[in-house]
């Protein structure tokens, strides 16, 4: 399996996040069924059930691949299930991994992000027909916030060389395009009307949390640093915060089983920006990246030491590679 960052999530990644799920396609599972465990991290089941739902997932969207080609010109094929049960288990132990290595570590793996509270939130009838639970969507994004804090903790500091700062900004320069900075309070509420209603007040003069608060908000509060490179809001959000100017409030926006409001407390635009202009931000980016290198190093080294025992219907555990054959 590819890795792709402290978890190895490949192609899985993109299948696991997104908060509406893809319509499943029925897969055989052959004759025999999945024993109750399919493995044991350092003494913590991962059950069967869990890499069986979430491995006819994997498929379904590997499925919606079938027929485009590589880079190379090869084209892809339908993943077989046997294949996909490999990859997900794989996945599965290395975020079970990642949950005790938190632990021992003194790093929570709970969030107060805005997303993650819109996904506790979220009716049941979200996720009906969907191959995802809440907490598969809840673990996605555990594992980038863990990692990260993790990441921090081990390894506070970073030395990079002008080189290596050079060949960051290569990767990122076209976000220092001419563009705009904002910074962004935001409320997650449970119906148009209360969203309606908080903008009325606040265009009032009423607080803006207290008041999203006392109207049933999820969550309110600061999102901090907004631009129009950030890349972790959906487009259509990054859209509607750029159209805010200092004390504006957006038109409610439409999320799962709720609405969004925002409101830009300050906004900056910014002219096209030379290495030298950023170069701080880029020497910090920099940095984080060899960070999460070195922590994914770090991980691995964890996994080869775990006791991990893999239910022999899936495979056998490769302590050296980290992988189930």
């Amino acid at each position: 399996m590819a890795r792709s960052g402290p978890l190895r999530l490949g192609r899985f990644r993109a299948a696991l996040i997104p908060l509406v799920a893809l319509s499943l396609a029925t897969a055989g599972c052959g004759k025999s069924k999945p024993p109750t465990v399919a493995a044991q991290v350092n003494g913590t089941t991962v059950p069967s059930t869990d890499v069986e739902r979430l491995t006819t997932q994997y498929i379904s969207a590997s499925a919606g691949s079938t027929g485009e080609t590589l880079a190379e010109g090869a084209p892809l094929t339908p993943l077989a299930r046997k294949t996909g049960r490999r990859y997900v288990l794989e996945y599965l132990i290395r975020l079970t991994l990642l949950r005790q290595v938190a632990h021992d570590n003194g790093v929570s793996v709970e969030s107060d992000s805005l997303l993650d509270k819109a996904v506790g939130v979220a009716p049941d009838s979200e996720f009906a027909h969907s191959a995802y639970t809440r907490e598969d969507l809840r673990n996605g994004l555990m594992a980038g916030n863990v990692s990260k804090k993790l990441a921090e903790k081990l390894f506070p500091e970073v030395a990079v060389s002008d080189n290596d700062v050079e060949k960051h900004w290569e990767t990122v320069k076209d976000r220092f395009k001419a563009g705009w900075s904002s910074t962004i309070r935001a409320a997650f509420l449970p119906t148009k009307a209360a969203a309606e209603e908080l903008r009325q007040k606040v265009q009032a003069g009423a607080p803006f949390d207290d008041t999203a608060n006392g109207l049933g908000a999820a969550k309110a509060g600061s999102m901090g640093q907004v631009t129009s490179a950030t890349e972790e809001l959906a487009p259509e959000l990054r859209n509607l915060i750029g159209t805010l100017h200092k004390g504006d409030l957006s038109p409610p926006a439409q999320a799962a089983d709720g609405f969004l409001v925002f409101l830009c407390e300050d906004r900056q635009d910014t002219p096209e920006r030379t290495l030298a202009d950023v170069r701080s931000q880029v020497l910090s980016a920099a940095r984080d990246q060899k960070r999460q290198r070195l922590f994914a190093d770090w991980l691995d080294e964890r996994e080869k030491k775990a006791k991990v025992k893999v239910a022999s219907f899936y495979g056998k555990w490769n302590s050296e590679r980290g992988s189930v054959n």
